[in-house]
């Protein structure tokens, strides 16, 4: 600001106002918005008289100034005569005109970004209804394609169990008779295992053959005497009955006796005393009285007496009635049948396919082993040399894992099959020894066959060629692998271990149309079941043992004023019937010169469940959801249980045996059967429990008044004395808890000189 002086009077110079130029045109809403105008130092030297503001020449009264900004009241209306789109902002201040700008009474345009992405966004809506469209219409096919998959599926199922249930019609009433009308004619005689050998198999199941009471006891030379006069002072002292019975109670009070150790000591008992059936059978009857004493005195359920291997005394019944019946399952029909029906279920399984390594089979009495799948399978006919050939360096060996084996998703491999290698029919198969394979034994399984199978290309001179162009001759092991694995993969042979039913490759159906196989496969063996049980519950030849044991256990009954008829009918049912026949029918092996039946031993339990439930007093309500072994025989149990029933009846009615007769016939039996077992033996095992509870023996024995009057407390410590003085530890028979044994280099005497 500059001050010049006239005289007197001084002027005073402000800056000249400026506006701000509007960049695009400023919109108004008539009759509503004010126009803003921006500048500087429009105040200072002028006043709002000296300011004038016209829009498209018309006026827009001012309302507001400051330094820096103005307000007018634009026109109401556009102005006609601006001559222009849009009217010009004039400002007039003095003599000074300024254009500031343009004013828009139109909507606001859209700016040229804005307006881009609206068109973006409107193509990307397009697209995206596009896509949908698109996407829709092939979820639409898709679906349809599904539909039409899934409707051809069921039809092909609809086919497969009309396919089913029509083979499954035909079985029941072609095979079924053919098949019982054959089977009598090929069944051959049983093979029955002599006493030794059935008696070591069912009181020893996991000794077998190689069970020390099978052989003589071997022991070191320079102790033999000593072991050997001690082993006979203990066998003395065992036919004392003040000493049996309190050795025999000491054990059981004590509660680290457990279950196997009882089931071991009564059968090593039982081989001992074999050899004095009548003392052996006065012992049985005083622990057994003993036994239901203390279950009524306890308020036991009575019932359950007999029905597992708990005491001593139950295990010498079992024990006893496996040695009296021998003679009784060699010649008269319950032995035969038995092996008529092992014969029948293994003839019919063998008519199908079966697992391999599940065991699972096409024909099958037991819904657990049930092959829950339908493969197409063909029979081959070839002819077995039975002579054992020379391996020729010709041979290739086909096992059941190689190279070849098939390889599926999930790490799986298939076993090889004779399909596999293209076996023809009429091959020509020689019997070979394993010696002679060149496959691993060590792989081998339980399941495999004792022999290979050779195949060659011919027989000799004039012999048939069924193999015609095929390679040389192959040898064919039949062994399965011992292990689920083989090099990190799963094996399996037609179902996997892991599913129940068909493989990936196959028809899924519903597997409980399968069940009518249970039903042919009753119907099938329904007479040879039926034939077991009447021959099991016969009483035309009821042996004397049976008589005699029925008879002691209604007296005990009496005794004890038991007047409920089911509870003396449930220790029959768990002495004989459970505790016997039960076993044989699940064992066959145990009575007959047979392998193992491991693939039909779910058959056999299934006969054997069905045996249980004849001897049963109780009726269950059985529904669908009932386990399918009862509801196989629903219909024919009461048929079964009349034979049970009408069995103990006329045993109780038959004429009572005395002691006298049943002593000649045990006195008889021990008789035929002497120098059986290596009774040595059998006391160096038993001997092994008595130094164990050696301490509670003897303070049983000093407190017996009957002990002490016979010295049995001295003669026991002089018999560990003597069995100490050279005493030496070895391995220890399997069966057994202990760990205590002889090792030897030479053998004690025979057991005559006893």
């Amino acid at each position: 600001m500059v001050f010049v002086g006239l005289g007197r009077s001084r002027i005073k110079v402000m800056p000249a106002p400026s506006f701000e130029m509007l960049t695009e045109p400023r919109f108004v809403r008539p009759g509503e918005d004010f126009l803003t105008l921006n500048g500087n130092h429009l105040n200072l030297a002028a006043s709002e008289r000296d300011i004038e503001v016209k829009v498209g020449g018309e006026a827009c009264p001012l309302t507001a100034l400051a330094n820096k900004i103005l307000t007018c009241q634009p026109p109401v209306k556009k102005p006609i005569g601006a001559g222009k789109l849009n009217p010009e902002i004039v400002v007039t201040v003095g003599n000074a005109s300024f254009s500031v700008g343009e004013v828009s009474y139109d909507s606001p345009g859209l700016s040229s970004s804005l307006f881009f992405i609206i068109l973006i966004f409107i193509l990307f809506m397009i697209g995206l209804i596009i896509c949908l469209i698109v996407l829709y219409r092939r979820k639409t096919n898709t679906h349809q394609r599904q539909m039409k998959y899934l409707k051809t599926q069921m039809d092909t199922i609809e086919m497969k169990v009309a396919t089913e249930c029509k083979e499954a019609f035909a079985e029941l009433q072609t095979s079924l008779n053919q098949y019982t009308a054959d089977l009598p004619l090929g069944t051959p005689t049983a093979p029955f295992l002599e006493y030794k050998d059935y008696c070591a198999r069912v009181l020893f199941p996991n000794g077998g053959k190689n069970h020390p009471v099978l052989k003589n006891l071997e022991v070191d030379t320079h102790k033999a005497e000593a072991i050997e006069a001690g082993l006979r002072e203990f066998h003395k002292l065992l036919m004392n009955k003040t000493f049996l019975l309190t050795m025999v109670r000491t054990m059981e009070a004590n509660k680290y006796f457990v279950g196997k150790d009882r089931v071991y000591v009564g059968s090593l008992l039982m081989v001992v005393l074999q050899e004095k059936m009548g003392y052996c059978t006065e012992m049985l009857k005083q622990l057994l009285r003993e036994l239901i004493e203390k279950t009524v005195e306890k308020k036991f359920q009575p019932k359950i007496l007999f029905r597992r291997s708990e005491s001593i005394a139950e295990r010498m019944l079992a024990a006893w009635f496996t040695f009296l019946l021998h003679d009784h399952l060699k010649t008269y029909d319950a032995g035969k049948k038995l092996y008529e029906l092992f014969w029948g279920i293994k003839q019919q399984m063998e008519k199908g396919p079966q697992d391999a390594l599940t065991l699972e089979a096409r024909y099958s009495l037991s819904e657990e082993k049930l092959l829950r799948a339908t493969f197409e399978y063909k029979e081959l006919t070839v002819f077995v040399n039975s002579t054992d050939s020379v391996y020729s360096s010709q041979q290739s060996d086909i096992p059941d894992i190689d190279s070849s084996s098939r390889i599926e998703g999930g790490n799986w491999k298939r076993l090889n099959t004779l399909a596999h290698y293209n076996v023809p029919n009429n091959a020509i198969l020689t019997l070979t020894s394993k010696s002679n394979s060149l496959y691993n034994l060590s792989i081998l399984s339980d399941r495999s066959e004792k022999s290979s199978l050779s195949m060659k290309t011919g027989g000799g001179v004039g012999s048939p060629k069924p193999w015609g162009g095929a390679p040389p001759s192959v040898i064919a092991d039949h062994a399965s692998s011992s292990a689920d694995t083989d090099n990190g993969y799963k094996l399996y042979h037609l179902v996997k271990p892991t599913e129940h039913g068909p493989t990936d490759s196959q028809e899924k159906m519903v597997t409980e149309i399968y069940l009518t196989r249970l039903l042919m496969m009753k119907g099938t063996l329904a007479k040879f079941i039926t034939s077991l049980l009447e021959s099991i519950f016969s009483s035309r030849t009821v042996p004397p043992c049976i008589k005699y044991m029925f008879d002691f256990m209604d007296e005990q009954a009496r005794e004890h004023g038991i007047m409920d008829p089911e509870v003396v009918h449930a220790w029959k049912s768990n002495a004989l019937p459970l505790r016997f026949w039960v076993n044989l029918i699940k064992n066959p092996h145990f009575l007959f010169d047979i392998q193992k039946p491991t693939k039909i031993e779910g058959c056999l339990s299934v006969v054997a469940q069905t045996l249980m439930d004849a001897c049963s007093t109780q009726d269950h309500q059985l529904t669908k959801d009932s386990p399918s072994s009862k509801l196989l025989f629903a219909k024919d149990m009461y048929q079964y249980r009349d034979l049970v029933d009408s069995y103990y009846t006329e045993i109780s009615m038959t004429p009572r045996i005395d002691d006298a007769t049943m002593g000649a016939n045990l006195s008889a039996e021990s008789r035929q059967h002497n120098g059986e077992f290596h009774v040595f033996s059998a006391l160096n095992e038993l001997y092994k429990y008595l130094d164990q509870y050696k301490e509670s023996i003897i303070d049983a024995l000093e407190s017996n008044e009957h002990a002490q009057a016979s010295r049995l407390p001295g003669r026991l410590q002089d018999l560990l004395a003597l069995m100490e003085s050279d005493y030496y530890r070895a391995t220890d028979y399997e069966s057994s808890t202990l760990g205590l044994g002889y090792n030897s280099n030479s053998r004690l005497m025979p057991r005559d000189r006893l």
